[in-house]
């Protein structure tokens, strides 16, 4: 019965007309504009992700610290991939900034509503060995400049993402991980069981170059990671939870 629920929504998703980004004329150098436009919470105020046009919701605040990083590839070809889509905003932003680039998306979800010649969606749940199967067959050939995990934030999937997508990170390229401190703040998202690090643990081992005990990440793995890892900066957002401001991002240089 759930073969034939998923089946019926790619269907669904197939026939649902979407929103053509190559007829939409809207431009910006911009990213935080851009985001906000598009109502991701990356940007700062946002347009209201589910169509209230008259309200307003205070995002993350990462706009500039994309820019930094990737304002000089404005221009350039090259391959751009986010876990973690939802219903595409950021994606559609990031098609509007990097004029030649190419987008990809996965996403457990059929919620995309944007086409593109330039962005391509895969529904892919990242916990599942089957999609990643096929998704590994899909990138077999392929690099990424930027990886982006913006998926589920539960630590498990944090940890497992880095392990599983970092491979398809091209050289000199930039694994981001937005909200890594999210299982520290909110509990329920870490599923670990007390058996992982928390990411920032885990930034400050890399950094450090030593090696720590975990069931998701092996030793060889741990060394894989360490020997490729050039940089780790991290950031504050904006965003605020109960006086708490809960907006962290991670830059992840590869040599």
């Amino acid at each position: 019965m759930k073969k034939l629920s998923w089946h019926y929504k790619k269907l669904i998703f197939k026939f649902k007309k979407k929103i053509d980004l190559d007829k939409d004329l809207l431009s910006s150098n911009n990213l935080n504009e851009l985001f906000n436009h598009y109502g991701s919470d990356k940007g700062t105020m946002v347009n209201h992700p589910y169509g209230r046009e008259e309200e307003k919701i205070v995002g993350h605040g990462f706009g500039d610290y994309y820019e930094k990083y990737f304002k000089n590839l404005r221009n350039e070809n090259f391959n751009l991939l986010e876990i973690g889509t939802w219903k595409g905003a950021s994606l559609a932003a990031f098609k509007k900034y990097f004029l030649k680039a190419y987008i990809y998306g996965l996403d457990r979800n059929f919620k995309f509503q944007y086409k593109s010649d330039k962005i391509r969606f895969y529904n892919c749940d990242t916990t599942k060995k089957s999609d990643l199967q096929i998704i590994e067959k899909k990138f077999e050939n392929k690099k990424f400049k930027i990886i982006i995990d913006d998926g589920s934030h539960f630590l498990n999937d944090i940890i497992s993402n880095l392990r599983f997508f970092f491979r398809f990170l091209d050289k000199k390229g930039i694994y981001v991980i937005e909200d890594f401190r999210h299982p520290e703040y909110y509990k329920f998202l870490d599923d670990s069981k007390k058996k992982e690090l928390n990411v920032t643990e885990i930034i400050e081992k890399f950094k450090k170059k030593e090696f720590f005990q975990s069931e998701l990440l092996t030793k060889d793995d741990q060394l894989i990671l360490m020997k490729n890892i050039k940089i780790i900066s991290s950031y504050k957002g904006i965003k605020k939870d109960k006086d708490i401001n809960v907006s962290d991002i991670a830059f992840i240089e590869k040599n």
